[in-house]
């Protein structure tokens, strides 16, 4: 029953992770391939980018009350913080993997 209740904030946290991997990567792509890229153009990746991580962290932190509230025993804080580094930790490497697809298309 307790996996049910954090299922929309880890559902969240994978939206925010997938919205900070085509965010970021899309300014780096266009600031690299385009001459004279306008703040327009960066605007919408730069406000997906930033609010996909506004999201992931703020899922985050919710998840983490939410299983406080659960009544099992709290984790030890380094089971806590070997969650965050795993949970960063596949973030960045969604990140790592879409800019490299993106490098391999646009090639």
């Amino acid at each position: 029953m307790s996996e049910i209740k954090q299922l929309p904030f880890t559902l969240a946290k994978l939206a925010g992770a997938a919205m900070a991997v085509i965010g970021i990567p899309g300014v780096i792509i266009i600031l690299t391939r385009k001459p004279n890229p306008s703040f327009s153009e960066l605007l919408p990746y730069l406000l997906l980018g930033i609010a996909g991580i506004v999201i992931f962290v703020i899922s985050s932190k919710m998840l983490s009350k939410r299983k406080k509230e659960n009544r099992d025993p709290a984790p030890l804080p380094k089971v806590r913080r070997q969650m965050s580094i795993l949970a960063w930790s596949i973030l960045l490497a969604l990140m790592a993997i879409f800019l490299l697809i993106t490098y391999i298309v646009t090639v």
